[in-house]
């Protein structure tokens, strides 16, 4: 398997359960090859019709992207971020009880 550039994408949330005491949410992590992103919203080839964030690329070069990160409303949450292998950008928040936060970068990875 040859090794590429990925953009990853790891979107959480968390919550305890105020019955169970139960953890709620998690961590939903995706990869998308550098050479395959295009301008606009990433399309991750999963369903992501409740996911909490987005991935808006907006530049992409050899060795670099530029991307925006949204949440489900369309609200701007972080970015722009220019990537470089071994980069990553993040952020966390409270909404009502609930902690969100995500992280991107670039990797380098098998591909798949």
């Amino acid at each position: 398997m040859a090794k590429v550039l990925m953009l990853k994408f790891i979107d959480g949330s968390y919550k305890e359960c105020e019955v169970t005491g139960k953890a709620m949410g998690g961590d939903y992590v995706y990869y998308k090859p550098l050479s395959s992103l295009k301008p606009g919203r990433v399309d991750w080839g999963v369903d992501r019709t409740w996911a909490d964030h987005h991935v808006e690329v907006l530049e992409t070069g050899k060795d670099h992207v530029v991307v925006e990160v949204k949440d489900r409303w369309g609200r701007h949450k972080g970015g722009p971020y220019k990537l470089y292998e071994g980069q990553k950008e993040g952020y966390s928040y409270m909404f009502g009880e609930w902690s969100y936060n995500f992280c991107v970068s670039l990797e380098m990875r098998e591909e798949d």
